[in-house]
Order: C-alpha cells, then sequence, then structure tokens
C-alpha cells in the first residue's frame, strides 16, 4: 500500500497530518505537485515534481495507482 496525495491543493495542516500518519505507520507516502514541495526527512514520504498544467498531478497519480492504495485529492 502507499499513500499518493496530489500536494499542489492540500493544506500544511493536512500534509502535516499525513507525514505523522506515514512515519507512525511506515507507509510509503509520495506528494504529486507541479512545484517543489518539502518534504521531512523520512524513508517513508517523498515528493515528486510533475510539469507545470491542469490536472498534472492527477494524471501522474491515477498512471502510477496501484489497488489497495490511498489517494488524497480534491479533484478525481
Amino acid at each position: 500500500m502507499k499513500i499518493w496525495v496530489d500536494a499542489d491543493a492540500c493544506p500544511v495542516v493536512i500534509k502535516e497530518i499525513i507525514f505523522r500518519a506515514a512515519e507512525r505507520t511506515q507507509i510509503q507516502t509520495i506528494l504529486v505537485a507541479n512545484q517543489y514541495i518539502r518534504t521531512p526527512p523520512s524513508l517513508f514520504i517523498q515528493s515528486l515534481q510533475v510539469s507545470k498544467g491542469f490536472d498534472e498531478a492527477d494524471n501522474e497519480i491515477v498512471r502510477r495507482v496501484s489497488p489497495g492504495d490511498l489517494v488524497v485529492t480534491s479533484d478525481i
């Protein structure tokens, strides 16, 4: 299982909750955005920068998501 986050529109407070949850549960968490997203140093948290454009982060998540993964987005 992985957690995929559309980080472009994700509020900071929600990202902080997700960071704590990823560490506590040791679940790989990927923040996808069309800009640089700072993440805490962690074996379980990473960021993935995609090209700028409408729904680019969502489209990348759709390409990579697997059954059983959790997706956090307000778009899809």
